[in-house]
């Protein structure tokens, strides 16, 4: 269960990250261009063919979505217990919280269920590794460009020193 926990927050974040660090002026053709670098690596690395790729993509893109409302909830209600424990109506929001995490644990085990019915077990392994991977990848970039944003404006020449250092070799 911890693993299947690992695999759909690792997807969310690869998702949400992705797409907002590479966000430029021509925003879209990044975008396009990354998810297309990411469907390769992930058909190479997983094994996948086109469709089946397209299809884990998109349900864990669904699934994501689904747990980013439920996430959103249930910070929402243990931020109101937090800060009124001693409400009248502290038993219904723990107990509407308890249900909350009750649906996020339901949703991530429908959609390793819904995996299974495409994938091997060796795959579902393989993508979760490819995307704790392109999680390090994605978070290694954006910290170098926070740092390069940094440096550039301190540099006269205006040079990021830190492009294209320590890419993990499935992004070569």
């Amino acid at each position: 269960m911890k693993n299947i926990k690992l695999f759909i927050l690792a997807i969310s974040l690869i998702l949400f990250v992705g797409t907002n660090a590479y966000s430029q002026k021509d925003s879209s053709r990044s975008k396009d261009k990354l998810k297309k670098v990411v469907k390769e690596k992930l058909m190479e690395r997983v094994g996948l063919d086109e469709s089946t790729a397209d299809k884990l993509i998109e349900m864990t893109a669904e699934n994501r979505k689904i747990l980013k409302d439920l996430q959103k909830k249930r910070k929402e209600l243990a931020e109101y217990i937090f800060d009124n424990p001693n409400n009248s109506d502290i038993g219904s929001k723990l107990d509407d919280l308890f249900d909350v995490e009750n649906k996020i644990n339901k949703a991530r085990s429908d959609h390793y269920l819904n995996l299974k019915s495409f994938l091997t077990p060796s795959q579902i392994a393989k993508s979760m590794v490819f995307q704790k991977d392109l999680l390090k990848f994605m978070k290694k970039e954006m910290d170098k460009k926070k740092k390069g944003k940094k440096n550039k404006d301190r540099d006269d020449s205006g040079e990021n020193f830190n492009r294209g250092e320590g890419r993990p070799d499935f992004f070569e």
